[in-house]
């Protein structure tokens, strides 16, 4: 898939960038990066090109009054403007002509460097130039090596009277060009260490362009249910705490001939999480009718997260005072208010885990006795763990 405006903007390449104008060009595809602090040459930026300048004298409109026709006319992809520097704000004559002539306008923060915006997005440029045969080549790898792991386990594994389940986990980052690479190692590896203590058996496999897939053998099904809400908690810990975002497709293998179709349905199910602009999130094959549900709702309220004063309550608490009552609440509520199970999950006593329902409650007033209140707080909580920047 192309690197275009769209994507910077939804998959983070650059925190803090956004769209301000010309929306309907956002999908033209960018071949390359053109920098111009001094535009004195606009007519020399080649189509599919995306224009980064500081906007030196943009704000003569005098000087500058075709500058997006020309842009448009040439098959530029659109012009990313920094603010701060020269100009305070993108200067009125240029986003009215660019949202006239369908020409997307990015405005990117003062603290981006040249330097650092054209390393971001000409990896990315370039990693998507070479996904196509990369992807085809490690495919068969990927499947070679999940099939023979598999053979070695089927006898047990695909029994009538055995419990066992195995499933298969398809990571996929979006926005590993957005940290430098020690950091995007470090949250695989973190993912690595999670879901290798969660399972029976877990064998895996990583390719270059950072996705992965691992084979999971669970004791239970039960296993694996306990475990599931757990992991995407762990991915959003990792997009707040190292700014590393993840989709995750699932899908249960039933035998050893439907791995092929299990590794259609991973895909599918990132597909899917992409087609609903999750900035990250897990989703089951058995759940992608709930998931496209849920993405409908979002685009059909974006507010959901800010309106819930108690989750916000919650969540700026726990940002100002590095305390964890957001995740007390959700294993909570993901246990269906059993306290005693809550507890182990979290590994504290059952009565420390009461003290900080107690804390919650007079923080924010919300009674888990409530249906209600418990159905809305934690849809805004999955709300947050999906959309939530």
């Amino acid at each position: 898939m192309s690197l275009t405006v769209k994507s910077i903007v939804e998959n983070q390449l650059l925190k803090g960038v956004r769209i301000v104008a010309g929306f309907l060009g956002e999908a033209a595809p960018i071949t390359w990066v053109n920098v111009m602090e001094i535009l004195d040459s606009p007519n020399s930026i080649q189509r599919g090109e995306l224009l980064v300048t500081t906007g030196y004298k943009l704000d003569s409109q005098e000087m500058f009054s075709d500058l997006i026709s020309i842009l448009k006319k040439n098959g530029v992809s659109g012009i990313a403007i920094q603010t701060g520097c020269y100009l305070d704000k993108i200067p009125s004559y240029i986003l009215e002509e660019s949202d006239a002539l369908g020409f997307p306008v990015l405005e990117i923060p003062q603290n981006y460097t040249f330097s650092e915006i054209l390393r971001v997005l000409i990896q990315k440029i370039n990693a998507e130039k070479s996904e196509p045969e990369l992807t085809d080549e490690s495919s068969r790898s990927m499947f070679l090596f999940i099939h023979d792991t598999l053979s070695q386990h089927a006898i047990r594994l695909f029994e009538e009277d055995t419990a066992k389940a195995a499933y298969l986990f398809y990571i996929r980052p979006i926005n590993q060009y957005a940290v430098n690479e020690s950091t995007a190692q470090s949250c695989l590896n973190r993912i690595k260490s999670y879901l290798s203590d969660q399972a029976e058996t877990c064998a895996y496999k990583t390719n270059k362009n950072g996705t992965a897939y691992f084979l999971m053998i669970f004791e239970d099904e039960g296993k694996y249910l306990s475990m599931i809400y757990d992991f995407s908690i762990v991915l959003t810990f990792l997009s707040e705490q190292q700014g590393m975002n993840y989709y995750v497709g699932i899908d249960r293998i039933k035998s050893t001939d439907s791995l092929y179709l299990s590794f259609e349905h991973v895909t599918d199910c990132t597909d899917l999480l992409q087609s609903i602009h999750a900035k990250r999130g897990v989703c089951s094959y058995d759940n992608m009718t709930f998931i496209k549900m849920f993405g409908v709702l979002h685009q059909n309220e974006h507010s959901f997260v800010s309106d819930n004063q108690a989750l916000q309550i919650l969540l700026n608490y726990d940002r100002i005072n590095h305390t964890n009552y957001v995740q007390t609440l959700r294993f909570y509520l993901a246990d269906n208010c059993n306290i005693s199970r809550a507890a182990n999950r979290l590994y504290i006593h059952r009565h420390t885990l009461q003290k900080r329902l107690d804390k919650i409650y007079n923080l924010c007033g919300i009674n888990p006795d409530d249906y209600y209140a418990r159905l809305y707080m934690s849809i805004s909580l999955l709300f947050h763990d999906y959309f939530a920047f």
